[in-house]
């Protein structure tokens, strides 16, 4: 099975911000028809293909595909401002932006002490 694309990844992210108006303030109403139908483009996209750990949406923008979804499912005005097939589409790519979600926060790398961080340690402590 092949893998999604950082291209593919970055234009979930670019849709993301479109949702959230490029700001981490909240949905954009007016913006959400139109960044939805981009959703529901790249979710049949990538629907077939496996999670890249290499990278994610949040290399992107600051929010994860699963967190603007999870968003707009949970907002009623949100959802009114969606037709029912948009609706329907929300819906069916939940579970996959969740499974994606899940799979990059296994993925991240464990914060520790790095080589540099030891190399800047004054030794006459």
């Amino acid at each position: 099975m092949a893998q999604m694309s950082e291209e593919l990844i970055e234009q979930w992210a670019d849709a993301t911000a479109e949702i959230y108006n490029e700001s981490l303030t909240g949905i954009n109403l007016s913006r959400l028809p139109d960044a939805m139908a981009q959703y529901v483009d790249l979710f049949s996209q990538s629907e077939d293909l496996t999670f890249n750990a290499d990278a994610t949406p949040t290399d992107y923008f600051d929010n994860h595909p699963f967190l603007a979804v999870t968003a707009v499912l949970n907002n009623p005005e949100a959802m009114e401002v969606l037709d029912s097939d948009a609706q329907d589409a929300l819906d069916a790519m939940a579970d996959f932006t969740e499974a994606w979600y899940k799979f990059d926060l296994e993925n991240e790398p464990e914060l520790g002490i790095s080589e540099a961080d030891v190399d800047d340690v004054d030794e006459d402590w």
